[in-house]
């Protein structure tokens, strides 16, 4: 890690905005099923900031709608590192016009662009965009991401930019949880996991242990001039002055994201909304950045006498922050764990399979991040083309995906439009057809049976049938003779909509998503149609996910 720092050291690039810079997150924070990927940049709470190319390079890739990254683009530099900046309000033109060209050519708004050296090359500190709220965003801001090139791994643009912003806050600890191994070890008396809080720097009650157990923390930094909690940059655990456990979270390889699911306790999360992050290292967690003793960083109580552990913390700015606590270990008897007859147990390192008449999932090696229970149940629901399949009460996520089969029950006119619905574990049991609690997983009919993959074991499944075709719905039709500006909401509440395309007396013209919306808009005078004053055809086509198709046709004057 030192050598790469080293490296990294002699690059530097500049601020991609010119006003003082405050995060609202900072690199590798903890996520559902990833690590944040870079630097949120706050944007006083504004769109339209300047955005510029923090190095010298050409623009390789711009994408639209792809991702949850809104409008983005990505910068290749000479060192051999690629700069992307999200969330975009705009392009700057030279951009711009790259888009338009890839839309109207393929007669799409949704965009994912290569672009070679020649097309679209930039300067250290050239505008390339403006900053913006779209994509999966929850406000205004610039998410700055730096990946090395060859390999993709994601890095920390603090360490190309250290003077970019200004922190003397030290992390802090909040609560630490006890993880009991099972049928290896107890802690204060039970072999459950136990959370304690810290009191100051310290936790004040009295623990007791016996046998094998690892620990989790939950801390977070933070910087002067701003509420928001960031992720941990270096952790180590001490025992009794030794290090069992460390971990500097950056350089993460792009086949190492999901992990975060399992070096942070999953399941906690999903219930509490807190990340307690292990200072252990389970046999399916892979993350090079982790480093610990011969016990995988599993503390063995296994002397009677008093173990003094030590949390040290540590931002990117050398802010650091000390947290002590004492475990006595006492001789305890440690049950043996108890086997769940009703249950199947698998295992992370197999390949395994749930079977019956009416449905099977099949989970490939490797693709379970630690051993589960799948406990099959089945219910009907009178929308579904089928039973509604659920093989855990918990959310399960995947690294890579399982194949799901489902045998069709009634019959249906098209097999073409059936489709697999899932359902996450915190939405409603009693399923409204008018909602939007579903998700749409590509399911393709195959003799009686209908065939699709999933990353989440813990949803729950059915066959579902779209025959409907999405509703086109003019907004503020009334205004259109005013202004060549035409907008319409898109409604699909099955399947959902797959894409659209609208034209004028037959010619394409573009729509855009109207952000955090159903809607898109259609500017004339951003379009190749020319004005005439004569009356135009308008037409405007929408498909959903199974092929259903609407057409809205009307005259407009222009």
């Amino acid at each position: 890690m030192m050598i790469v720092s080293f490296i990294l050291a002699a690059v530097t690039y500049l601020s991609p905005v010119h006003f003082d810079v405050l995060l609202s997150g900072n690199f590798g924070e903890p996520r559902p099923n990833h690590f944040h990927g870079g630097l949120d940049i706050k944007t006083q709470q504004e769109e339209g900031k300047a955005v510029y190319s923090i190095g010298d390079g050409y623009v390789s890739r711009v994408t639209v709608n792809v991702g949850g990254m809104g409008n983005a683009v990505y910068v290749r530099h000479p060192e051999g590192y690629t700069s992307v900046y999200a969330h975009l309000q705009r392009f700057a033109p030279s951009i711009e016009m790259q888009v338009r060209k890839w839309q109207y050519q393929h007669k799409t708004t949704d965009v994912d662009i290569t672009l070679d050296a020649t097309a679209c090359p930039v300067a250290k500190g050239q505008l390339i965009a403006l900053s913006g709220d779209t994509g999966s965003s929850m406000g205004p801001h610039l998410h700055l991401e730096i990946h090395q090139t060859d390999n993709w791994n994601m890095l920390d643009p603090l360490d190309f930019m250290p003077t970019l912003l200004e922190d003397s806050v030290s992390p802090r600890a909040h609560a630490l949880m006890a993880y009991p191994i099972k049928g290896e070890g107890n802690f204060c008396g039970s072999a459950e996991q136990q959370c304690f809080e810290f009191t100051g720097f310290d936790i004040t009650d009295s623990l007791t242990a016996w046998g094998k157990v690892g620990f989790g923390l939950h801390a977070d930094d933070f910087m002067q001039g701003s509420a928001n909690r960031y992720g941990i940059r270096q952790t180590t655990l001490l025992v009794d002055g030794e290090e069992v456990f460390h971990s500097e979270v950056d350089n993460i390889p792009a086949d190492e994201n999901k992990m975060v699911n399992i070096w942070g306790d999953y399941d906690y999360f999903i219930k509490n909304h807190v990340w307690f992050l292990r200072s252990y290292i389970l046999p399916g967690n892979r993350l090079s950045f982790l480093k610990a003793n011969a016990s995988n960083g599993i503390v063995d109580f296994n002397q009677e006498r008093e173990y003094r552990l030590t949390y040290v913390l540590k931002d990117f700015f050398g802010n650091q922050s000390e947290y002590h606590f004492s475990v006595n270990a006492r001789r305890d008897t440690i049950p043996p764990v108890a086997e769940k007859g009703d249950s199947l147990h698998f295992e992370r390192d197999k390949e395994n399979e749930c079977r019956t008449e009416d449905v099977s999932l099949m989970v490939p090696k490797g693709a379970l991040l630690d051993d589960a229970r799948v406990l099959l149940s089945a219910k009907r629901h009178r929308a579904r083309k089928s039973e509604e399949y659920s093989f855990s009460n918990k959310s399960v996520p995947l690294y890579e995906k399982a194949s799901l089969r489902i045998r069709l029950t009634d019959e249906v006119e098209d097999t073409g439009k059936l489709y697999i619905a899932a359902r996450r574990q915190d939405k409603h049991a009693d399923l409204d057809p008018d909602k939007d609690d579903l998700l749409f997983v590509k399911g393709v009919y195959n003799d009686g049976w209908v065939e699709g993959t999933v990353y989440d074991i813990g949803d729950t499944f059915s066959i579902a049938y779209d025959d409907v075709s999405p509703r086109i719905i003019p907004v503020n039709e009334r205004e259109w003779a005013k202004m060549p500006l035409f907008i319409f909401d898109l409604k699909d509440e099955q399947s959902g909509i797959s894409d659209f395309e609208g034209y004028i007396d037959g010619q394409f013209v573009l729509f855009d998503h109207v952000k955090k919306s159903s809607r898109i808009i259609c500017d004339l005078r951003d379009t190749p149609v020319m004005p005439s004053g004569q009356e135009r055809q308008l037409r405007l086509l929408a498909r959903d996910r199974t092929g259903n198709e609407s057409v809205y046709d009307t005259t407009i004057l222009y």
